[in-house]
Formats: C-alpha cells, structure tokens, sequence
C-alpha cells in the first residue's frame, strides 16, 4: 500500500508514482468501481476539481511508450491512506501535487518496494491486569494484514498523577494472538501502545492508538448482604436485594447467578452501583459479585442463596421409595391443568455445604406424579434427604431461560427417608432442675438431627429405684422438659432419657442419680389436713348454723309474739283443770337446752286462770314462759312444749 505524503489533501491532489516493471506486469486499483481508467501519453498537471493518481511506467514487451492510468477519486472519498495498488518488486517513485486556489505544489520520493510495505496498528487491543505485576496483552489486525504479521510489540510508561516519566519501555512478542508484560507494578496507571513488529512482509509498523490502562482491581466487594422477602403474592419466589461496598475505583459491577444443582443457564448481570433486586425460586443459587473496569475484574465475593427452612407449602407433596436409584414423587393438586414444565431437585437434608443438589426437568400433561430412575448418586440408608417440586410457566421448552425473574417457582417441599434406623446419639444436657420429696423436674436438649436416622416420633424417661423395677414414661418429640410425680419420700432415683424412631429407641443419655428430698409421707400429710378441717368446722359450725337460719329463715315470728303464746296472756276459758297458780322456773343451761318445771298447787277452785302481767312482775321467781321461750324458732318452742307436756298435764 502507499501512504500519503505528509503533506494534506486539501482540494485538487494528483498522485504520479512510476517504475520498471517486468513483463506481464499490472498496476490495479481497488476498488474498481470507485475508479476509470484512462490511458494518456503525456504528463500533466490535472488542475481540476478532482483527486487523480497518474501512475506511468515501461513496459519491457513488445510495445515499447509511456502509459499514464488515472484513477478518479472524488473528494468525499480521500482518506489518508491509498490501499490495494499492487505493484512489483522495483524501485517505485511516487509525486505527490497540490492544488491549492491558484497555486499548485508538488512532492516526489523514490523507494524500493519492499521499504513501502506497511502494515497498521491492530484494530481491536484487549488488557488484562493481574495481581502477580503482569498485563497480558492481546491485539488483533485487519484480514490482510493478519496474514503477515507474526509478531508485534508493546511499548508502555507510568503516569502518576497524571504525569508520565517519558521513559518508554518497550517489550516484543512472538505470535500475533497475545503478549505479557512483567515487571508492571498494579497500582500506577500505563500508557501502553501496540504496533507489529518489522519484517520482510511488514517494512512499516506505526504505532496504533495510546491506552490508558487504570490501576488494577485487587480486593474483592466487601460487606455482602442480603434481604430476602417470601412474595405472598407470588407462591414459591422470594425477593432477595443485594448490597455490597466496595472502595476502589471501578467502572461497574457483574453479579453473576448460577442454581447449586448446575442446571443451565448461568447469568451475568451488570450494575453500576449496587444494591440489585433479584426475583428467585425457592431453589438454591450461587451468587457471585466482582468489580471491573477495562483492564481488570477484582476477586469475586460469594454467596449461597439456600432454600427457605420449614416451607412444605401445606404438605402437599409425598414421596415414595423404590429402592437406591429410584423414587417417585406424588402431588396433591391437579398442577396439569395449569402447568406442563417441571423440575424436581433433590438432595440430603444434612451434609456439605453448600449441599450437593441433583435435579430432573421433565414435561408432564396427564400425571399428578413422576418417578425419577437411574439417579447417579445413590440413596443412603439412614440419611435424611429434602425434595422441591419446581413448575414453570413456559409451555413448549421445560429448560429455563433465565435465572433471574424467570417463569419457575417452586410448589412445595417434602422430607424422605430412603431407611429409617434408631437414633444414633442420646438427648444432650440431661439435667435436674428441680426436686421435691415426692417429684422431679427433668429438661435435656433435642438429639441432633443427623443423628436421628429417622423422624423422630418423641421421647422416654426411664426411671427406677434401686430396688424396684423401671418404669418408662413417653412424650411428644417436641416436649424438652418434664415433671416426674408421686416419687416416695428421700429415695434415690436414676433417670435416662432416650428417642425413639419408627425402627425403635435409640441411645439413653447417660444417668442421674437423684435424691428426693425429705419431708412428710403423703398419707400423714393427708391425715392432718383432715383433722385440722375437722376442727375448724366444729370452732366455726354453730356460728356458721346460726347464721345460716338467720339467712333462710328471716321471716319466721318472735315466739314471743305467736298468736298461740298471745292467748297466754288473754284472760279465756280454757278446759283445764282449775289449778290456783302457774309457777315457771328455768335455767339456761351452756349446751343451751332448757328445762322448764311445772308446779300446780291444790286449789278448792275448778276453773284456772290466767297469771296477770302485774303479779308476774311482783313476783321473784323467773320470768314467764313467753319471756323464756324469746329468741328461739318455732321448732324450738315445739320441742320445749313438748317436754313440758312429760311433765305436766295440758288439756284443752
């Protein structure tokens, strides 16, 4: 190719360049299309308002002259370089004429062809910094160029604050692909330049375009935090918002996602800042988040997104074993309806983290189960293993698209057993917390869920005395404390605790040796409570029963004021025998009983009468019967009536 010389096309430029040539030789221009031939025996200076390349030379064949072959160039297609002329092996002398206004000016040179090859800068170079004081460097040429250059060269200096040394250093690599460059310190910004290296083919190499090359990105993000939020709305994803620091300059951030279970894709978000808000499954993902700018990417810093603790969405799915390799999965809801992708994901409950996750996608129209066979890693007796069933909303290809915000969503969770066994270990911290002379209290800690081997469906306290046999006590596999009632008084008790599985009862913890303590039997203890109430009802009954009759019995009358005891004190014809006085004596005695005697004198009279008020009065024995009888009930007027008739004779 010929490059221009170094003077500028402005208006109306002519290029004349001419040789000796061998026979058969030809002068081309490319393209074709953009050129006319024209053939002219005398030279010229062509001032019109066109660029024209004159190329004139012998021919050392039967016809012997000058030949002149111009090549139109219009204006709007000048550029800085003229490529594709194929010339041979000679010297070559080339003018250059400017046409400016009035003035024309002109240039000629004369080189050998093989001083005029030249091959240009890369069109596309690539920088890599690495922690180690290297930059990998890689450049790529145009087609026709690649095809001759072999090796190229790097030439790079340090600026410091925006100041470079002006010392260039320059390194030469063989291959067109990459070069390294050692000894670079990480942290001071290059200016680095790429041209190819000279050869044969490649006389002329100029140096391409000057890069700029920032400090390199050592540390990784730091601070990395993550927010979930389950979507209630949405059943089966979660929200997760994502923030991290990071100080160094940089030109933006990759968070990159992945599922743990390796299954396709693997996507590469770019951000310019964080925090970033990602809509996942239920599933686990890796998470990683390096910064970058145009010559390195930091370290990453990583997460694991694992699935959410407990969600079984209503135990709505159920698992059947096969055997090692085989187990089917069964839901409740008729999913085909709606859904026919799905994807199953499997792994042990309890193992490495992050865990080792298996995974199936199948399509599914008629079915409300699948059974997944041949699995490449093994069911293990004893062990614990969790299983998702994913669905996604695509209909025609069940492998996703994208990680994040895609159509899947995770529709329940269930827990399965390949072989249920005994637990392998006992509960932990057996210890007593409170003891009496007749119960203890026990708490101890859960058996750890590795070592269930099984679902564990609860607990038992074994305890004994020395001398008697052992009595077992059973509770519910979330119970952690109990009271153990109606032990005997100062007695030594050794107590274990055990799980229990399907497959039986596991390891006992080791034993306690407990003393209750001392204190009353229960049975004198029962014995005094009983007699002290006994006591107090007698202290306390007959306060109690006379106010009980007052309460019941508020509207009985006065004896004293009984229409029966008023004709006492009534002067009447009564059919008694004639008596000549009625003499009363009480005595009021503690146990309040009281006897009332009767005493009738021999009277010449037939008729009785009545004691009056006033000789009651005047008289020194006790008060009459009326007065006497005051303050008791009915009942008790009968029952003294009553004795007194023992005693004496009433007629009517």
């Amino acid at each position: 190719m010929l490059r221009k010389n170094s003077l500028c096309w402005s208006a109306d430029v002519s290029v004349a360049a001419w040789g000796s040539r061998g026979e058969g030789g030809q002068l081309h221009a490319h393209p074709p299309s953009k050129a006319s031939l024209v053939k002219s025996s005398n030279q010229k200076y062509n001032l019109e308002k066109q660029a024209k390349i004159l190329i004139e030379g012998f021919v050392a064949s039967a016809r012997k002259g000058r030949f002149c072959q111009v090549y139109k160039i219009k204006d709007d297609e000048m550029k800085d370089t003229l490529t594709n002329i194929e010339v041979y092996e000679r010297d070559l002398t080339v003018e250059v004429l400017e046409h400016v206004g009035s003035e024309c000016s002109k240039d000629v040179f004369t080189a050998h062809y093989s001083s005029l090859l030249r091959c240009g800068p890369p069109q596309h170079v690539t920088f890599r910094r690495h922690s180690d004081s290297h930059v990998d460097v890689s450049a790529q040429w145009s087609q026709d160029d690649a095809k001759v250059v072999t090796s190229f060269c790097v030439r790079h200096k340090d600026v410091t604050d925006h100041q470079d040394d002006g010392n260039w250093r320059q390194v030469c690599c063989q291959g067109a692909a990459g070069c390294h460059l050692a000894g670079v310190k990480g942290s001071p910004v290059l200016e680095v330049q790429v041209a190819c290296n000279i050869s044969n083919k490649c006389s002329q190499c100029p140096w391409g375009h000057v890069y700029m090359l920032p400090p390199e990105l050592t540390r990784p993000p730091l601070n990395l935090h993550v927010v979930e939020n389950k979507m209630a709305d949405k059943g089966g994803q979660r929200m997760i918002s994502l923030t991290w620091m990071f100080a160094e300059e940089h030109d933006g951030f990759n968070v990159t996602l992945a599922k743990v279970s390796g299954e396709p894709p693997l996507e590469v978000l770019s951000v310019t800042r964080p925090p970033i808000t990602l809509l996942l499954s239920n599933s686990a993902f890796h998470v990683y988040v390096n910064a970058f700018n145009n010559v390195s990417v930091s370290p990453s810093a990583s997460i694991t997104l694992m699935p959410p603790h407990g969600d079984d969405n209503g135990r709505r799915l159920s698992v059947r074993v096969h055997n090692q390799t085989s187990f089917s999965v069964l839901w409740k809801d008729d999913l085909v309806r709606k859904y026919k992708c799905f994807c199953l994901e499997w792994s042990a409950t309890y193992g490495p983290y992050p865990p080792n996750v298996s995974y199936k996608s199948f399509h599914e129209e008629a079915n409300n189960f699948w059974t997944v066979v041949d699995i490449s890693e093994q069911l293990q007796a004893y062990t614990s293993y969790d299983v998702w069933l994913h669905v996604r909303g695509q209909q025609q290809t069940c492998n996703l698209k994208r990680v994040n915000n895609s159509q899947e969503a995770t529709f329940a969770k269930a827990r399965f057993y390949y072989l249920e066994g005994s637990p392998a270990s006992a509960p932990s911290n057996l210890s007593v917390v409170s003891v009496t002379s007749s119960s203890l209290e026990l708490r101890w800690s859960a058996i750890s869920p590795e070592d269930r081997r099984g679902f564990l469906l609860g607990y038992v306290i074994h305890y004994a005395e020395d001398w008697q046999p052992e009595r077992n006590i059973s509770v519910g596999p979330l119970v952690h404390k109990y009271t153990l009632k109606g032990l005997r008084n100062r007695a030594a008790y050794r107590v274990q605790v055990s799980g229990f599985t399907r497959a039986g009862q596991g390891v006992r913890s080791a034993a306690r040796m407990v003393e209750t303590r001392h204190g009353i039997s229960s049975n004198l203890t029962a014995l005094v409570v009983i007699s002290g109430l006994v006591v107090l009802t007698a202290l306390l009954g007959s306060h109690f029963l006379r106010r009980a009759k007052v309460a019941f019995w508020p509207n009985i009358p006065n004896p004293e004021k009984s229409q029966s005891m008023q004709k006492f004190n009534t002067p009447t014809q009564l059919l008694l025998q004639p008596i000549d006085s009625l003499k009363l004596e009480e005595e009021c005695m503690a146990t309040n009983l009281l006897v009332v005697e009767l005493r009738a004198p021999t009277s010449s009279h037939g008729l009785s009468t009545a004691v009056d008020d006033q000789s009651a009065a005047n008289s020194h024995d006790p008060p009459p019967l009326a007065s006497c009888f005051s303050g008791y009930t009915s009942l008790d007027v009968i029952q003294q009536l009553m004795m007194m008739g023992g005693e004496g004779t009433l007629t009517r």
